[in-house]
């Protein structure tokens, strides 16, 4: 065997090895995700139902990967990313003791939320945006950081101490929430809407009403 083929093989036994362990450690946190948004539905449908029937919470198990709760106008949208990351040498991971100590300790699986209008769900308004509020960084064992919206940026980037489990992704979920329970849907100024081309048009005639987002964010999984 060839050096550089047994230096393929150090490779595959070192860096896929430990970026097959993220990934099976990252699955593992979002089928806990997937827990907790099912009990959270479970319990606010069943007390929501004594207030107000016509407010609806549902969570949807749409596939492996991906997951979603509603809650009346909003609906939090997740998504795991089967890849791995690590980032630039600049980046704060690179600067923590524990990435110091050992270099493969700065790759992460990734967990995105998003937050969409329930609306552009139920018409299929494809064009709706919607917006990214937070990722999940998180390592082969368990250490993580989020950065995103608002308290996302600075709550959780201790990436030497904070330890992801269940208390902390419902924390994580619960700021999610309400995030988008306070972010309300915002008319934009008359000039910008003041003409429309006859597609847009025809669609809002159609049902699927026209483009709608609270702000500008996620178009689309690329």
């Amino acid at each position: 065997m060839t050096s550089a083929h047994q230096q393929i093989l150090n490779t595959l036994a070192g860096k896929s090895s430990n970026k097959q362990a993220i990934y099976e450690n990252t699955l593992r946190h979002f089928e806990s995700i997937k827990g907790i948004l099912r009990g959270m539905a479970h319990a606010w449908n069943d007390e929501m139902q004594k207030r107000d029937p016509r407010v609806e919470i549902e969570y949807k198990d749409k596939n492996k990967f991906e997951c979603s709760l509603k809650f009346s106008g909003d609906t939090l949208g997740l998504v795991m990313h089967t890849n791995i990351f690590t980032f630039d040498s600049q980046h704060f991971v690179h600067k923590s003791q524990r990435v110091k100590e050992n270099s493969m300790r700065a790759y992460f699986g990734q967990i995105q939320l998003y937050n969409f209008l329930s609306d552009s769900f139920k018409y299929n308004r494809m064009q709706d945006g919607g917006q990214l509020l937070a990722r999940i960084f998180v390592d082969g064992e368990s250490h993580f950081f989020v950065d995103g919206k608002q308290q996302f940026g600075f709550l959780y980037n201790n990436l030497d101490q904070q330890i992801l489990n269940e208390a902390e992704l419902e924390n994580i979920l619960t700021l999610a929430v309400q995030y988008s329970l306070n972010e309300d849907l915002m008319a934009p100024p008359y000039e910008e809407v003041s003409q429309v081309v006859l597609g847009q048009f025809l669609m809002e005639h159609s049902g699927a009403g026209l483009k709608t987002a609270k702000r500008l964010g996620f178009m689309g999984e690329s």
